[in-house]
């Protein structure tokens, strides 16, 4: 983050200034966001803004990350939040741009100032003044209706589907194509064009029953835009060479809620059977979400590695519908073939320094092991975290900071959506559609990551 950015959101000043923002200030800080354009800076920026005491900062922050809207969803988040301010100048210019860039994030947000179109419609709501009719506007622009009584069909099918219409902007449902992503394409990464996929499976697809898919049912389609997403996952090479570096020490662009002086290093880098190309295992959350912050990446959201692994058809592996044990690490390549679940866990408490003795495998080792994109190693040798919550499906927004382990380490928000499976894994956990979950704070040799940019 620039220096004049800093200044004013630092505490030493709005503390001694009680003065307003000019507006040739304001206009000079819009400037400096709208110059600093890295997705972690952005995100840092609006987790300060957002319990800054100052309205006219928070606004003017807002004003700045709007170019972002379409892009980085921190900013959404952002902008949702102002949607609860005290200061209704700020509501108003948070409602304003949630409509102007059809924000889908912010609707329910906007439902819950005005009530839906059918209540004004059959009887007085009593609004109270420039609020409602603001508010009402912003849900005509975001849902794409003229008026309130154009959008009651829409708020109908939103309330029996839970969907918005085709190019609401939200995470999951949106059709802009950003226009930042490099050009041309890194070599280690692979471009997955934006549209319509396929996520979830139909209640006849189930066919493993050894383990409750009931998260991953209705199949449906969904949209996303352009996004970047790592061929492979990390190495073990490529992650240790920047935990035992200046970078990770110094915890510039660490996530805000990590605990102090966290050490990145990870706790398995004795273990001769993960070797240096295989992937990065041992790392937590936000162990992952570190290091991908230093090189310009983040880690991707479960919609996303959903569409790199099963195309646009929604297959249930990467290769295909047909599971095929040659072409991929997982708990019978490790130990031969589960006989039942108590089979499973027997034989995985055996686990030591010397069984089995083959875990993990080099990145790269199954080449069939390839989605119709180009991405490779997306089911088995590795779990590997995402940036979505298992219970609520929003992004994860950690909160353990200055708080005792038995407070969360229960809790909902600390559950995080892992994917893909691994050398552990047996077959009903290894398909592109298995929702798995942790304790983000955990750090097992089954989990990995990968990078996305969008």
């Amino acid at each position: 983050m620039n220096g004049l950015v800093e200044r004013f959101l630092a505490p030493e000043v709005w503390q001694t200034s009680r003065e307003p923002l000019t507006g040739e200030e304001r206009a000079e800080l819009r400037e400096a966001i709208a110059a600093l354009r890295h997705p972690m800076v952005i995100e840092e920026l609006c987790a300060m803004a957002a319990t800054h005491p100052r309205a006219d900062v928070r606004l003017t922050v807002l004003e700045g990350v709007e170019p972002f809207m379409a892009t980085l969803p921190a900013a959404r988040e952002f902008l949702v939040w102002l949607l609860g301010d005290d200061e209704d100048f700020v509501v108003f210019s948070a409602a304003k741009i949630a409509g102007r860039h059809r924000i889908g994030e912010a609707y329910e947000e906007l439902l819950h100032i005005t009530g839906p179109a059918e209540a004004g419609l059959l009887r007085s709501t009593k609004p109270v003044g420039i609020g409602a009719a603001v508010v009402a506007k912003a849900m005509d622009a975001i849902l794409g209706a003229e008026d309130r009584a154009a959008r009651l069909q829409t708020e109908r099918e939103h309330t029996r589907t839970g969907q918005l219409p085709d190019g609401c902007a939200l995470d999951e449902h949106w059709d802009y194509d950003p226009p930042n992503l490099p050009r041309p394409v890194p070599e280690d990464m692979v471009l997955v064009p934006g549209g319509d996929f396929v996520v979830g499976i139909g209640i006849d697809d189930v066919v493993h029953p050894l383990y409750d898919v009931d998260d991953a049912v209705p199949r449906q389609s969904r949209h996303l835009p352009d996004f970047l997403i790592d061929r492979y996952p990390v190495t073990n090479a490529d992650y240790d060479a920047w935990a035992g570096g200046p970078l990770a020490a110094e915890h510039a662009l660490c996530h805000p809620d990590e605990p102090e002086d966290k050490d990145h290093r990870r706790g398995i880098v004795g273990d001769a059977r993960f070797g240096p190309d295989h992937p990065a295992t041992g790392v937590d959350w936000y162990d992952a979400y570190a290091y991908l912050a230093h090189i310009g990446k983040r880690l991707p959201t479960e919609l996303e590695w959903e569409k790199a692994a099963r195309g646009e058809n929604g297959s249930l592996y990467p290769w295909g519908d047909d599971f095929d044990p040659e072409a991929l690490r997982w708990f019978g390549a490790s130990f031969g073939q589960a006989r039942s679940l108590e089979h499973w866990r027997d034989t995985l408490s055996t686990f030591d320094e010397n069984t089995p003795p083959v875990t993990t495998v080099p990145v790269g080792t199954h080449p069939k092991n390839v989605s119709s994109y180009g991405v490779a190693d997306l089911v088995g040798n590795c779990w590997e975290w995402t940036d979505t919550n298992f219970f609520t499906r929003d992004r994860m927004k950690p909160m353990i900071s200055g708080r005792p382990r038995t407070e969360w380490a229960t809790a909902e928000e600390t559950s995080v959506v892992i994917r893909g499976g691994a050398w552990t894994s047996m077959r009903e956990q290894v398909t592109a559609y298995f929702r798995g979950k942790d304790l983000f704070t955990d750090r097992h040799n089954e989990i990995g990551f990968r990078g996305v940019i969008r």
